[in-house]
């Protein structure tokens, strides 16, 4: 409710109402006890603390943290061990180490060639939405893709095609439909996508993941009601 009140007080009072609303999502921010900076610059600061001073030698906490500093917060974290253990380990090599995937030392340099290898077979903003998504990863859902045509199909406005969900499901471990809808492809991020597009879904990962009526019936149960604004 505050976030209506607020865009009514910035473009008009009275336009937005809750009713207005199709679709909404948040996420938690771990913040450290005891800090006095704004929500968005605590949720990036974190503590690494020892707890042998609580008694409780060997165990080491971690407070905060988000996960785009999970890779310094693992470094940091190492290096108490090291401190810990009285051991030096071998030279770190997260700072020269890419993610899966982002192996890209010049973004636009790599989505032009992308083009050339792809615009032939799929629309201009599948190749350019999976690029950006998937970075290197997009060339297994284009082959994915070109293998097997059904997985060719067009979902969204956005570009997504069927091969996604069949890689969120064979690469990235999804195992339910909220799991792919919301935490591996973009096809729930702006609400409900429509009956046609879920069952393609379902159609595609009971396949996959060998599930009966039953447990078909229950991961669309689940989804929907993933779907419904809080009363």
């Amino acid at each position: 409710m505050e976030v209506i009140e607020d865009v009514n007080k910035l473009y008009g009072s009275g336009k937005l109402k809750y009713e207005d609303i199709q679709f909404a999502y948040g996420g938690l921010r771990p913040l450290v006890d005891e800090q006095t900076e704004g929500s968005y610059e605590s949720s990036r600061k974190y503590e690494v603390y020892d707890n042998e001073d609580d008694g409780i030698n060997g165990l080491i906490t971690v407070e905060g943290g988000k996960y785009t500093t999970r890779r310094n917060l693992a470094h940091q974290v190492m290096e108490v061990v090291q401190m810990k253990l009285n051991f030096n380990l071998k030279d770190s090599i997260t700072y020269n180490n890419y993610l899966s995937g982002c192996e890209i030392r010049n973004m636009e340099e790599f989505m032009i060639k992308l083009h050339k290898q792809f615009d032939e077979d799929f629309q201009l903003n599948t190749v350019e939405y999976l690029g950006r998504n998937y970075g290197r990863e997009s060339k297994k859902i284009f082959e994915l893709a070109m293998k097997d045509k059904s997985l060719a199909e067009v979902l969204t406005d956005d570009g997504e095609i069927l091969a996604e969900v069949y890689y969120a499901i064979k690469y990235e471990m999804a195992k339910t439909l909220k799991d792919i809808f919301f935490r591996r492809t973009g096809l729930g991020t702006l609400g409900n996508p429509g009956e046609a597009i879920i069952k393609k879904v379902i159609n595609l990962t009971s396949k996959m993941l060998f599930w009966d009526k039953e447990r078909q019936l229950l991961e669309y149960n689940s989804l929907i009601e993933a779907f419904k604004l809080p009363e």
